[in-house]
């Protein structure tokens, strides 16, 4: 594979419920382009599908959650991948690599790389090695397989990207940011607060009650009982998942505009800010 338009883009997917398998794609997409890559990492949702028989060489990291379900934000992107209209040399020219995060104490661990891999052999793509397959409940936790899964990625990916090297703590391109915010002249929305945050039938407040440290403080895992109250009915399912996004105290966000003040910052409560994706891959 020796397109010269394409062969030093290296596309990176995911499918993330709670942020891991997110965090961990950033993670790769900042090491490709430390490496001469070049090309966006997103959501599977967010990629335009349609133009995946055009990618040669794509990361894919997700999990599963539930019972072997897969994550909200790669529902559209698996729904078309399993259409059975797909022709079966549909991806003759991709490469590919599966990086799956799981738990080995549900039944159905890693289901979702799983069929994920199976499926893109089906339409023709070829693996650039053995499906990574994270576990949970390993003593060293996830990082026990994908830091050598990683590894072994590069070596891979330096046959179709020559140039492919670490750059220079120097150098400018050491860290890539994915994200650029602005200030702008728009108009505030005034103090939120959680009770105005948009709800559904999958989203409720809670309360922290109680934060125990179960480890003592010599030891090297910081392992803690939290205990919460429910301020509203919830329902849920067997192997649902909770994402606990957590909530700004009142006093520490105005502490926070003290010390923008404190500090001659032109910024306070009321400034508007645009954050827009930067996509070093177009």
């Amino acid at each position: 594979m020796k397109d010269s338009g394409n062969k030093c883009r290296l596309l990176i997917l995911y499918g993330s419920q709670t942020g891991t398998s997110q965090d961990l794609a950033e993670l790769i997409w900042r090491e490709s382009h430390k490496r001469n890559f070049t090309g966006p990492v997103m959501a599977m949702d967010d990629y335009d599908i349609g133009k995946l028989i055009e990618e040669k060489l794509v990361v894919f990291v997700c999990a599963t959650t539930g019972q072997g379900d897969e994550p909200d934000n790669m529902k559209k992107f698996w729904k078309f991948l399993l259409r059975k209209s797909l022709p079966r040399d549909s991806l003759t020219d991709m490469r590919f690599g599966v990086l799956g995060l799981g738990d080995s104490s549900y039944a159905k661990f890693n289901f979702v790389a799983k069929r994920l891999h199976k499926r893109l052999l089906q339409l023709s793509a070829r693996n650039l090695l053995p499906l990574g397959l994270c576990d949970d409940q390993h003593d060293l936790g996830p990082s026990a397989v994908y830091l050598n899964w990683i590894q072994d990625l590069w070596n891979e990916l330096s046959v179709f990207n020559p140039s492919s090297k670490i750059l220079s703590s120097s150098d400018s391109r050491m860290w890539q940011y994915r994200w650029r915010v602005e200030k702008t002249s728009g108009e505030s929305h005034g103090d939120a607060t959680v009770a105005d945050w948009p709800l559904n039938e999958r989203t409720f407040p809670i309360t922290l009650e109680k934060n125990i440290r179960t480890t003592t403080e010599d030891h090297f895992q910081d392992v803690r009982f939290l205990s919460f109250s429910i301020n509203s009915s919830a329902n849920w399912e067997p192997g649902d998942v909770v994402a606990v996004k957590p909530n700004n105290p009142d006093e520490k966000v105005k502490r926070l505009f003290e010390l923008f003040k404190e500090h001659n910052l032109d910024f306070d409560a009321n400034t508007v800010v645009s954050v827009n994706k930067i996509d070093n891959g177009k």
